[in-house]
């Protein structure tokens, strides 16, 4: 898992294509003023979901893995917390990696405050329980870069 502010996006470009891709799209594009959706940059091998939603309390979040994808989550407007933890130290209570590339599991992590203009990257062994609210629910808008795995 990384965290990190968009500024320092050029450290990460070179850890993968799919991440050099992602940063420039947020760099050439007014992702804020775009409808929310799913937007294909590369086909199955980059994509955006860009979301608007409110945070949620901790009792309804979940933890959540992938296989096949990384996840750059960028945050364009509002804050969230997102939870953390190495997926093997929790217990797999749903496995839909077959058909929709995510796994729900249970358990314990720790968390972090993500705010605008800054992102995490969550790779396959990082279990995430993003979309939670700071102090009470709040509206955000987020843009989630799923990067295929090479």
């Amino acid at each position: 898992m990384i965290i990190d502010h968009i500024k320092n996006a050029s450290l990460y470009a070179a850890m993968h294509s799919g991440f050099a891709s992602a940063f420039d799209f947020i760099a050439n594009n007014e992702l804020a003023a775009m409808q929310p959706g799913k937007y294909e940059i590369n086909g199955s091998d980059l994509f955006l979901l860009l979301q608007n939603y409110c945070t949620r309390p901790l009792e309804q979040g979940f933890w959540e893995a992938h296989r096949s994808y990384i996840d750059i989550q960028y945050m364009l407007e509002g804050t969230e917390r997102m939870g953390y933890a190495h997926a093997d130290h929790l217990t797999v209570t749903e496995d839909h990696l077959d058909e929709k590339d995510y796994k729900v599991l249970v358990g314990n992590g720790d968390f972090v405050t993500v705010g605008k203009g800054s992102f995490a990257i969550f790779y396959p062994d990082d279990a995430h329980m993003p979309c939670l609210a700071v102090t009470k629910p709040e509206p955000v808008m987020k843009a989630v870069f799923k990067v295929k795995i090479q």
